[in-house]
């Protein structure tokens, strides 16, 4: 999740700290660290350093991790998108939502929904390819409905994004189908760690990345009229009472 953030800065990860809660399930700890050493050599983040405290019986567990990184020339806000700019959605939306209900329906679920939602895949290299040619990019961790209409807000434009554009996967769609419903479930459910990217109309990603590596998908536009429409092949879509995940701190 962390390094899904530099990705959205087209950042190379340069190195993590680490605060470590100890206490609780006796080797839960080395579990943990055996995880984390994997992940970190898998994208090529060193752990230099953080704290490690010990925690007294019965209290919640409590880790904090920061990953750094180290960015080109260009590092793309969620503030510099400009009405007329294609928005497009690198990765696939939906899948972590719907892994996670399996797991509610069934604590041994498996399969590669389950593994979406359990083990997110940071798009590193997208992101540094994309980085220099954005006008603004962020990753879509909230739910794309929400994290778009950050993105538009920040960049002072309205929103026109196309439903029937999200991409969704064939695990996806074949677990929940790809009908309106299924979309909105998809589109506001989070989790994904895609990239959103605004684009100059005459840039296209399909260009500059390897469609064979990575989903890329035109999801709409910013606009001047600083309004929110949701449209699919069917219409005007009503926007949903809920966008996303909001992180309420309450």
């Amino acid at each position: 999740m962390n390094l899904s953030d530099l990705a959205a800065k087209g950042a190379t990860p340069a190195g993590a700290l680490l605060s470590l809660a100890i206490g609780g399930t006796p080797g839960w700890e080395e579990r943990f660290l055996t995880g984390f050493d994997e992940a970190c050599r898998a994208f090529g983040q060193r752990q230099l350093g953080g704290d490690t405290v010990a925690l007294p019986a019965g209290a919640p567990r409590v880790l904090g991790l920061t990953a750094l990184g180290r960015a080109g020339a260009n590092v793309p806000s969620r503030a510099g998108g400009a009405p007329g700019d294609r928005l497009w959605v690198i990765g696939t939306i939906g899948d972590a939502v719907a892994g996670l209900a399996q797991l509610r329906d069934d604590e041994g679920a498996s399969g590669p929904l389950v593994e979406a939602y359990r083990r997110p895949q940071p798009l590193l290299a997208a992101g540094r390819i994309l980085a220099p040619h954005a006008s603004a990019m962020m990753d879509v961790s909230d739910g794309l409905l929400l994290d778009a209409r950050r993105l538009a807000e920040a960049s002072g434009c309205g929103l026109r994004l196309d439903l029937s554009g999200v991409p969704l996967s064939p695990a996806f769609v074949s677990a929940r189908g790809e009908d309106r419903a299924a979309r909105l479930f998809a589109a506001t459910g989070g989790d994904d760690y895609a990239l959103l990217v605004a684009l100059d109309p005459g840039i296209s990603p399909l260009t500059l990345l390897q469609p064979s590596s990575v989903t890329i998908a035109p999801v709409g536009e910013l606009t001047k009229n600083g309004v929110f429409a949701l449209v699919d092949d069917l219409g005007s879509v009503p926007l949903p009472g809920r966008l996303g995940y909001e992180h309420n701190l309450s």
